[in-house]
Formats: structure tokens, sequence, C-alpha cells
């Protein structure tokens, strides 16, 4: 599903050069989200470790470096929106 989505976005970034609009995609890794709290907290359980702990675990496991929060992602399209917003000012 991921790699579909991030064709589809790469083919409208190259249809949008032509247009003048610049397409983007944020596909972010594992976020601290609902769903990934309760994939910790069964961790926790399966295991018997605190929630913490299985953070920690899971971030091994996974092999990243953090856990992202959702406030990462917000910012990461405030700036995609800005930047987007800059290039439209430099090329029009």
């Amino acid at each position: 599903m991921n790699a579909a989505l991030l064709s589809l976005t790469k083919a409208l970034a190259d249809q949008g050069i032509k247009d003048g609009v610049q397409v983007n995609a944020v596909n972010p890794g594992f976020i601290r989200t609902g769903r990934l709290e309760t994939r910790l907290s069964a961790l926790a359980k399966e295991k018997s470790i605190n929630h913490s702990a299985a953070a920690q675990l899971f971030v091994q496991q996974e092999k990243v470096t953090r856990i992202g929060e959702p406030e990462d992602i917000a910012a990461l399209v405030a700036f995609t929106v800005s930047a987007g917003d800059a290039f439209c000012r430099f090329h029009h």
C-alpha cells in the first residue's frame, strides 16, 4: 500500500511540474497513535514488562531511533506547506 501511494505521488509530482504544482508525500514510520499504543500494551503484556520498557524494546526490535510523536508530523507538514508557498512565490 505504501509503495503504491508513493508511486502515485511521484507520478502526480511529475505531472505537477508541467503545471507548476508541487506534490509532496509524508510517509511517517512509527508514530505514537492509539493504534501503536495498543501494540505497545500488547507487547508489554506478552513480555511481562511495563509500558516504557515495551516502547524501548519496540524501538530496538524495529531498528528505529525513536517512536515519533504526532507533533513531529504536524511540524513536517507545516514546513512542507510553507516551503511550497515560498516555491510558488519564487516561480511566479
